[in-house]
């Protein structure tokens, strides 16, 4: 699994003009069983996506479609994981 965080560097204005595409390009990639979670980090300075791959650079490949990322909102910081618990319901998935 790559966890991936985001870090804005445009005011919050300009991170809600594509805020809409953002979580178009999230359901897309949900769609394609590629992301297990997302979310706000505290205090709105950014995300955290959880990708279901073991290798960085697709990760990296996906994070070029995202809006964030394309109108250079974001900087992405990238970093592989491996599970050694989790959950039962999520076991299929990490």
């Amino acid at each position: 699994m790559i966890v991936v965080t985001l870090t804005y560097k445009k005011t919050l204005a300009e991170v809600d003009a594509v805020l809409k595409e953002h979580i178009a390009f999230l359901d897309h990639y949900y769609e394609q069983k590629k992301f297990l979670a997302s979310g706000r980090r505290e205090n709105r300075v950014g995300g955290v996506i959880l990708v279901l791959s073991s290798l960085i650079q697709e990760a990296e490949e996906i994070m070029k479609n995202d809006p964030f990322y394309i109108h250079d909102v974001a900087d992405y910081d990238f970093m592989w994981f491996e599970p050694s618990k989790s959950l039962e319901e999520i076991k299929e998935f990490v």
